[in-house]
């Protein structure tokens, strides 16, 4: 396994399904009709397979079909909420949020402090969990929304949901959640949950890229201001022609995604297991960042290595040393500084995503090669 390049840069995005690619193939040069063109059979072909995937993803989620949109992915959704319900409101200008939140949530924030919102940004234990007690003296008559992530991206911290929710509704606040790296990894049901609003993205459980969803509960009192401009598709809420081929994908995964839920992430558990094991009979020093994790992530921080010659030496190894929308900019996680990772360590810090095609052989070897690099290095 030498010269294999090994890939486990699974929360950034994953490799499609077979069975995806093969229901996506008729729609991009047979089935090609607009789904917005209403006076031809192309165009009702077209939008009976999006409401087919559309049918499909509520099913999965437990919602209503009528409350699935779709968008271009997560970073889109989570922007759609955030800034539509914030433009749409008068008496209501607060919104909380968390320190680890992805990027397009925070810059989200960001911008809405520009227009005059105000943001309250809580803080993460050691283990990447808020306190729930100090987000229900945090809101108050002003607070419009509380956007929390289910799973981390980095770290895989799993927020309770259920909890954060109950808390959203005896007070009346609406609730969103970034439901990016859970769904097909938790159940995920938005009834026992108690959201309002949860994003998805198609390209983190083998979908294609560049499509995603939004939940939106239908029996709340509230407007949302489109971000875009157009022919009011999607019910009015984002202009713009739907892709049938995505939406036939991404309807495809989610099905595929929580039908084998089980057995995926009982086999990426013990994968993961193997893993650690293999460094601990080793005699490997590393320590994980994060609680409560979700399997499929281990962020990991090896103290006695320089990050960058541990990289040079991974050449054939996809990972990250955090979020893929961070990379590049030479600073290490943030996620990681809220934890009190210290800078030094944070660089010495990896995020592996496991998928369900990742194989034994492969986590084990990738173990021998990180404890011969650290063995060689020491």
């Amino acid at each position: 396994m030498k010269n294999k390049n090994i890939y486990l840069d699974n929360h950034a995005s994953t490799q499609i399904d077979k069975r995806v690619y093969d229901a996506m193939k008729p729609f991009l040069n047979q089935i090609y009709g607009n789904p917005h063109s209403e006076s031809h059979s192309h165009g009702w072909i077209s939008k009976n397979f999006i409401d087919i995937a559309r049918s499909k993803i509520a099913k999965t989620i437990k919602s209503r079909v009528d409350e699935i949109f779709f968008t271009s992915g997560a970073t889109e959704s989570n922007n759609l909420i955030l800034k539509g319900l914030a433009l749409s409101q008068k008496n209501k200008d607060h919104i909380i949020t968390c320190v680890s939140e992805h990027k397009c949530i925070l810059e989200s924030c960001k911008f809405l402090e520009k227009i005059g919102c105000k943001v309250t940004y809580l803080k993460i234990d050691k283990n990447g969990d808020i306190d729930l007690n100090i987000l229900n003296k945090k809101i108050n008559n002003k607070t419009l929304l509380v956007s929390i992530m289910h799973v981390n991206n980095e770290i895989g911290t799993i927020h309770p949901l259920k909890r954060i929710g109950e808390i959203c509704k005896k007070k009346k606040v609406l609730f969103h959640t970034d439901a990016s790296q859970s769904l097909g990894k938790l159940k995920f049901d938005v009834n026992y949950l108690n959201v309002d609003f949860a994003s998805f993205s198609s390209h983190k459980i083998y979908g294609p890229q560049g499509i995603g969803g939004l939940f939106i509960r239908k029996k709340n009192n509230f407007k949302i201001t489109p971000l875009l401009s157009g022919g009011g598709q999607e019910n009015g809420l984002r202009s713009g022609t739907i892709p049938t081929v995505l939406c036939v994908g991404f309807g495809q995964a989610v099905e595929l995604i929580e039908r084998e839920r089980n057995k995926n992430m009982k086999k990426i558990k013990e994968l993961k297991k193997i893993f650690l094991d293999k460094l601990v009979k080793n005699k490997i020093d590393f320590f994980l960042n994060g609680k409560n994790s979700v399997d499929n992530n281990i962020n990991i921080t090896f103290p006695e290595v320089d990050g960058d010659f541990l990289f040079s030496k991974l050449d054939n190894i996809s990972i990250s040393s955090g979020s893929a929308c961070g990379s590049g900019s030479g600073e290490p996680s943030y996620v990681l500084k809220e934890l009190g990772v210290n800078t030094k360590y944070a660089k010495s810090t990896l995020r592996i995503g496991i998928s369900k095609n990742n194989t034994e052989h492969e986590m084990l070897y990738f173990a021998s090669k990180i404890s011969k690099i650290l063995k060689k290095n020491g």
